[in-house]
């Protein structure tokens, strides 16, 4: 695996110039910790200046797709990025089980996953009273956990309180991500969704970038031997080809590929 600080690194140049020149692409990424800094507030959120400027530049560009993938659900996704209907750029939240693209299929919740999500948002707001400080986030299909601004400790017995109400059901996805653990009633992942999202696009490779646990899954079925190119942001153990060190060196990666792909994608000129 490769690491650059800003766009430092020929290994990468390279992988990002061979995606340039392929007939279809699909450029997606991550928001939280990838496109956009971390804010102890997930609802404040914003992406980093000029990530949607560039992306919604690489979505106009002859043999390109382009989309924002995240645990957020696609509504609150919506309104973080600014993407409209009509926008080029588009939408796949809750970890894969919703699209704003047509053919890749929402997975509908039945009623016993509803009446679940109910009964772990119920437990999960009582656990919140215990841990002051804490947050919960209501999703389409899960129910979220966040503990980004408390100490140490406080972090860390939220956190596995939380772990304990999924873990060992069968019923229910325990996903631990940075200051956050995400209880799913359902099994939608990233990786299934981007190659899904990547069949019904006609997309010969893919770029993924992304900065969490839930990432992984992404860079485990794009391996770079196949044309795909796969950046970690930030430190920890990776499945991805690359790494940059920050949302900031992200954005220069993806004007940068914006600049290739203008110049070297067939058609763009």
């Amino acid at each position: 695996m490769s690491d650059v600080g800003a766009l430092g690194d020929p290994a990468l140049e390279d992988a990002l110039t061979g995606l340039a020149r392929r007939r279809t692409v699909l450029v997606a990424s991550d928001l939280d910790g990838a496109l956009a800094e971390f804010t102890r507030d997930p609802a404040d959120t914003v992406p980093a200046p000029g990530a949607m400027l560039a992306l919604r530049g690489l979505a106009r560009l002859p043999g390109t797709s382009v989309a924002v993938v995240s645990g957020r659900d696609a509504a609150t996704l919506a309104e973080l990025t600014g993407v409209r209907p009509g926008d080029p750029v588009a939408l796949v939240g809750s970890h894969g089980a919703e699209s704003s693209v047509a053919g890749v299929t929402a997975q509908r919740l039945d009623d016993g996953q509803r009446a679940l999500l109910d009964e772990l948002t119920t437990t999960v707001a009582e656990l919140i009273e215990r841990h002051r400080g804490a947050r919960l986030e209501r999703k389409r299909a899960a129910v979220a956990v966040h503990t980004r601004g408390l100490s140490d400790d406080a972090e860390q017995a939220a956190l596995e309180e939380a772990v304990g109400l999924g873990e060992g059901r069968d019923d229910v996805r325990v996903l631990r991500g940075k200051s956050v653990v995400e209880l799913s009633v359902s099994h939608a992942d990233k990786g299934s969704a981007l190659l899904a999202l990547a069949r019904v696009v006609g997309a010969e490779s893919v770029f993924y970038s992304g900065d969490d646990v839930t990432d992984e899954d992404a860079f485990r079925v794009l391996p770079a031997a196949d044309g795909h190119v796969t950046v970690k942001v930030g430190d920890g153990g990776t499945a991805a080809e690359h790494r940059v060190p920050s949302v900031g060196a992200l954005v220069v990666v993806v004007r940068r590929l914006l600049a290739l792909r203008s110049d070297l994608a067939p058609g763009a000129r």
